[in-house]
């Protein structure tokens, strides 16, 4: 069944990134969610459309959590209120404010639960072409090929990510104390604007960590499975394994982990 299901969500992320492409001229039509920073463009909902009608005409008795229809209330609470089986978490582009202004770091994100454990990831950036992919047990993958996280011993020898979300974009954000304890003790930090990504990114090593307050399920369901799948760690801010309805996320290359934890917390 899940090899079944793996294979139907490449095709169908790769189908909506296509999709997105093609409508890279249209990435301006926009509307404001919560503020100025939270954004939705007509081509969001569009693939969210796809990708939902494909799901729901191959899978009718799968359950759909998505950003833009699930985006309003408490987005923990409605994924606490799904049943057991399976499940399709979906973000139809993470990283709306990089696809608005042309940055190519964005991606569709499917994720794939049973009985709310991830066991499928898909992200594909359109722009860029890369498809990674995993499965409980599985190994992950870019483009079919094997990834592994970083070897990177101590913060002190790793490149970062982080970000703000939507409702913490002001002046006094949660994120600004976490970022001034890792500057100077880390090698960098980056904060590229699609947590998705991110996490594929500490997949294959382009980033050894990465944290976040304040993400969604749709914004880390796939990249969870991703992350692990490549031999890194996902937890809370206490160490605690990430169960989708927590609000804050550390994935690592395992090896700097609880170093990250304790001097980012």
């Amino acid at each position: 069944m899940e090899d079944q299901l793996y294979d139907f969500a490449c095709r169908l992320a790769e189908e909506a990134g296509q999709y997105i492409r093609s409508r890279m001229d249209d990435r301006t039509n926009m509307e404001q969610k919560t503020n100025g920073s939270d954004l939705v463009t007509v081509v969001d909902k569009a693939s969210e459309a796809l990708l939902m009608e494909r799901i729901q005409a191959s899978y009718p008795d799968h359950w759909i959590l998505s950003e833009e229809t699930d985006g309003e209330g408490n987005s923990y609470d409605k994924l606490r209120g799904k049943p057991g089986g399976y499940g399709w978490i979906l973000d139809p582009i993470d990283g709306t404010t990089n696809f608005i202004h042309g940055v190519p770091h964005f991606a569709v994100s499917i994720g794939i639960v049973k009985d709310k454990e991830p066991v499928i990831g898909v992200i594909y950036s359109p722009l860029t072409g890369e498809l990674f992919a995993a499965r409980k047990g599985h190994g992950a993958y870019v483009n079919g090929q094997a990834i592994r996280v970083g070897e990177e011993a101590a913060v002190g020898q790793a490149l970062l990510g982080t970000g703000f979300y939507a409702g913490d974009w002001l002046p006094d954000s949660d994120a600004l104390p976490e970022v001034a304890r890792m500057v100077g003790r880390c090698r960098n930090l980056r904060m590229t604007g699609a947590a998705s990504l991110d996490m594929c990114w500490v997949a294959m090593g382009r980033l050894t960590g990465y944290w976040h307050r304040g993400l969604h399920p749709w914004d880390s369901a796939a990249g969870t499975v991703i992350v692990r799948e490549a031999g890194g760690t996902v937890t809370d801010y206490e160490g605690n394994p990430y169960d989708m309805t927590q609000s804050t996320i550390v994935a690592t290359n395992g090896r700097i982990h609880q170093e990250l934890i304790q001097q980012l917390c």
